[in-house]
């Protein structure tokens, strides 16, 4: 009979804490659904149809066409609906959560790899966006890859890995405009690496793999650059509007720790418990299985894991990483030169934490200058994952020696263990429950369906009206044209609309025109009633389109978010705010 030292390895638990990662991300699946506008953008591309090219207008405005392509794929493969739209990210946010363990473990150990698994396998805003058909989980898995490839290359002068790593980085770059994030964070760590260690040799090595890197990195994104059908000043422009400028940097900063206090719910004290108690279950296994167990090492790990709960519910599990990852770094980062050469496998730590350094400290400073939008933070949050699950294994290691070095009293196998776990757990959840209401608590499982539960609806009533005046019902026999959301028209294509078509102005509409050979109606999202240009355009009309009905919706905490401080996502009476559409009918 084995002993139990061996019934579970590092990779087994990892592997373990992936699949639960990818149970959280695909569990409720009947409240997935496209519900924000970009969403809607990246998912709608085959329903659009052979007059738009199959491409909604001005995608290439919002993403590149990497993310979408692999929707359509998707669609292909499952139909065009909800799911199959998310499935990218369901399968880049878990297979992330791998990526994360794999890495934490290759740079420091087994230990910190289980740890930094765990924390992103329930980081409650990247389940939320992995459930999402939004760019963002998928750019982070493509980022954290071709960052470790990078780091495989530099570290031992491998041009193959330079390759790689600059194929990674392309198509990081081919699924977000800021996917060339690796090559900033490769150049910016190497130059004081390259300092602190002082061998010529490896700087010519160096200098090498990231000229290659950065040329296949270019070779990569060059095709999506040429066939930009404005070139990419109207993509710079575009982007330009969401900077916010240094003057509201920390009210900015403010506004996203809010966020992500909101969107992590009660997940966030819960990852910092459950990387205590994986890891401390898995190095009382792997230590001295054979041992008994000692009551003070149990309750000081329960400490631990109650304390960070306790600090997360405070403030966010995220700003408690942060702090436990500078501290960390602070303490095993070289910032002076050796006086002689490190060898392999110590200067390839250190470039490990230069890397992590430059990750955080780049994105912590410049995320801020851009609209307070929640997912934007998620490239930030993907270090603090690695170097957090380093901190707390270091953390738990020593409440470990600390205990070995003193006699202590025992009690019998087993009963501690699951005592603390349930205990953690208990404690963490009750913590959690200040936040406990629906739009908060369990963020990442929130309903997206409002959109989608309204598309319904508006589809019964216009052909219920189409009936009352004489005219045939059939989905190829009226007109619905969708201004600025492209969520809805994406649910109505998915309902059998056939003519549902994106509108950008409201030109059919205008005076003078002869009467619509079809019915023609007009659906007017909340995109379009907060924007002054569509009601100058409605007034234009002279009232030929006749407003039908209005349907308010709730629409779910990331989409409040995109709009809205914190603060104002909720009424006085403590319900979610909401939005409406209106119908309209051409006469």
């Amino acid at each position: 009979m084995n002993s139990p030292r061996h019934l579970f390895s590092a990779s087994t638990v990892i592997l373990l804490v992936v699949v639960v990662g990818f149970l959280l991300r695909g569990a409720l699946p009947s409240r997935i659904a496209i519900e924000h506008f970009d969403e809607g953008v990246y998912a709608s591309n085959l329903v659009t149809g052979p007059e738009y090219e199959y491409r909604y207008p001005s995608r290439h405005l919002f993403a590149p066409p990497l993310g979408p392509w692999l929707i359509e794929w998707s669609q292909v493969a499952w139909g065009i609906n909800d799911l199959a739209s998310v499935a990218v990210n369901l399968i880049a946010g878990g297979l992330t959560v791998l990526l994360v363990g794999f890495i934490a473990a290759r740079w420091f150990n087994d230990r910190a790899g289980i740890a930094a698994a765990a924390l992103a396998a329930l980081s409650g805003i990247h389940i939320l966006y992995s459930r999402t058909a939004l760019t963002d989980p998928l750019v982070c898995f493509w980022m954290l890859a071709a960052v470790y490839a990078i780091w495989c290359s530099l570290s031992y002068g491998d041009k193959s890995w330079a390759v790689i790593a600059g194929v990674l980085t392309g198509l990081s770059w081919w699924t977000k405009y800021n996917g060339w994030l690796p090559l900033a964070i490769g150049v910016s760590a190497t130059v004081p690496w390259l300092f602190v260690c002082r061998d010529r040799a490896r700087l010519r090595t160096s200098l090498l793999c990231l000229a290659i890197i950065i040329a296949t990195a270019g070779i990569i994104w060059s095709p999506v650059w040429y066939y930009l059908p404005d070139g990419y000043a109207a993509v710079a422009a575009n982007h330009r509007q969401y900077l916010v400028g240094l003057d509201r940097w920390p009210q900015t900063l403010w506004q996203q720790l809010l966020n992500h206090r909101i969107l992590e719910g009660a997940f966030g004290p819960l990852s910092l418990a459950a990387a205590v108690i994986v890891v401390g279950a898995f190095s009382h296994q792997r230590d001295n299985a054979s041992a008994t167990p000692r009551t003070s090492h149990f309750w000081k790990l329960v400490a631990l894991a109650v304390g960070l709960s306790a600090l997360a519910s405070l403030s966010a599990s995220s700003i408690v990483l942060a702090a436990l990852a500078v501290y960390w770094l602070w303490r095993n980062v070289e910032l002076r030169p050796a006086e002689s050469p490190p060898d392999e496998d110590q200067a390839a730590v250190q470039l490990a934490l230069w890397m992590l350094i430059a990750w955080i400290a780049g994105l912590s400073l410049t995320t801020p200058l851009y609209t307070a939008y929640p997912r934007i933070t998620l490239p930030w949050l993907v270090p603090i994952w690695l170097t957090g699950g380093a901190a707390i294994a270091w953390l738990v290691a020593g409440i470990r020696q600390t205990v070995d070095e003193a006699p202590t009293a025992t009690v019998p196998r087993g009963t501690i263990a699951w005592a603390t776990g349930i205990i953690v757990v208990g404690v963490a959840v009750t913590i959690a429950g200040r936040y406990w209401n629906p739009g908060s608590t369990w963020s990442v499982w929130q309903s997206h369906t409002g959109l989608a539960d309204i598309a319904a609806e508006i589809k019964t009533d216009i052909e219920q009206r189409i009936t009352e005046q004489g005219g045939s019902p059939r989905s190829d026999n009226y007109v619905v044209d969708v201004y600025g959301e492209p969520s809805l028209f994406f649910q109505l294509r998915q309902l059998g609309i056939e003519l549902a078509l994106p509108a950008s102005n409201l030109r059919f509409a205008q005076p003078g025109l002869a009467p619509p050979t079809h019915p023609t109606f007009l659906l007017a999202g909340p995109h379009a009633l907060r924007s002054s240009q569509f009601e100058e355009q409605l007034a234009e009309t002279a009232g030929r389109l006749k407003l039908l009905k209005t349907y308010p919706y709730t629409p779910s905490d990331f989409v409040l978010l995109n709009q809205h401080p914190p603060e104002e996502i909720r009424q006085a009476d403590g319900q979610q705010r909401q939005y409406s559409v209106r119908l309209y009918q051409l006469e």
